[in-house]
């Protein structure tokens, strides 16, 4: 998809002040020195116990607030979910777009897992294309690694180990931070099984029988499906680079000019191969050395390195960015943003 005067307005983030350190994790036995050494994580974000819609709400007034626009002005809300944000058959959404203080209005929930804010932005930017007025869109998500469902350093597998925040977008016509030149995803149903293991598809499956394993669940569909492991890795980075591609193409943008690459806060390894070799760029064109320093935030990455690179005056006017992501599904996704103002 390529938007057409579609920008970014407002950035916000919650991210919590609070860090576990790798030797900490270790030494608390959470993880094993093996595992975090190869991911090269020095700590993970964690919070006070703040409810991750709740981060999702701090995170959308602070968006609001950068982009100036009052609760009562907005005209959408798409909030993305990682996890269960409360009883079964309640609506986060809506309880993020009353705690914000909005008027009644159109309000979405989206589930693609760590790519719900790229989903978010692809159903917002159809939405804002067909308004009769300069309307704006908030996205919303958020994902806190202490929870019944998720333990953080082991459910994520890959590499990466879960810390927590919130953060959100306002995108709207005309004006911004940045502008969205592409924003684009594919999902490969042939790896669907990745996230599912060997459990078929049915409500019994659907019951919480502990944290989330996509170890445990990847092992067993690879085992079943028998596929090398080189084989998957080739696959992988397949999907991500055909993502990259799709958007660069769009945003008629080249990998050389790229000022800077964001991807999923994972072990170097695996950015470096997933994404950076395959655009031809070194590592210090990513936001890595960020990432190991606050984990993986599940459909937060993006945004949040995102605000991390302004934030610390790392980007300029007319700098083009590249943003990365895959998730369940097997989903990958990817967005080309042009900077338009300095910060």
């Amino acid at each position: 998809m390529k938007p057409h005067g579609l920008f970014l307005r407002g950035i916000g983030v919650h991210l919590p002040e609070g860090r576990i350190t790798a030797d900490e994790a270790v030494a608390a036995g959470y993880c094993g020195a093996e595992q975090i050494a190869h991911s090269g994580l020095l700590s993970v974000a964690a919070g006070d116990g703040t409810s991750g819609v709740d981060m999702a709400v701090a995170a959308g007034r602070e968006a609001l607030s950068d982009a100036d626009v009052k609760p009562g002005d907005l005209d959408l809300l798409v909030h993305a979910t990682m996890l269960p944000e409360g009883p079964d058959g309640w609506s986060p959404a809506g309880y993020v777009l009353r705690e914000l203080g909005c008027d009644p209005g159109p309000c979405h929930e989206v589930r693609q897992g760590c790519n719900g804010m790229f989903a978010a932005m692809e159903l917002a930017a159809g939405w804002l294309a067909l308004s009769e007025h300069a309307a704006t869109a908030l996205l919303t998500t958020a994902l806190r690694g202490e929870s019944p469902l998720m333990d953080r350093w082991r459910s994520a597998g890959f590499g990466m180990h879960v810390g927590d925040a919130g953060c959100a977008v306002l995108l709207g016509r005309e004006h911004g931070i940045a502008r969205v030149d592409a924003v684009c995803s594919t999902t490969f149903p042939e790896l669907e099984g990745l996230h599912r293991g060997a459990a078929p598809p049915s409500e019994e499956t659907a019951v919480r029988d502990g944290p989330i394993d996509v170890v445990t669940r990847s092992g067993e569909f690879v085992a079943a499906a028998g596929y090398d492991p080189f084989e998957l890795r080739r696959m992988f980075t397949a999907m991500y680079f055909s993502a990259a591609r799709q958007a660069m193409a769009e945003a008629e943008v080249d990998a050389g000019e790229l000022a800077r690459v964001v991807f999923v806060n994972a072990g170097a390894p695996f950015v470096d191969l997933g994404i950076m070799q395959p655009l031809g760029l070194p590592m210090a064109k990513s936001t890595w050395d960020f990432g190991r320093t606050v984990g993986h935030l599940g459909a937060c990455d993006q945004v949040v390195s995102l605000h991390h690179l302004l934030a610390t005056g790392q980007l300029s006017a007319g700098d083009r960015v590249l943003m990365v992501g895959g998730t369940q599904g097997y989903n990958a996704a990817s967005a080309v943003l042009t900077v338009t103002t300095e910060r």
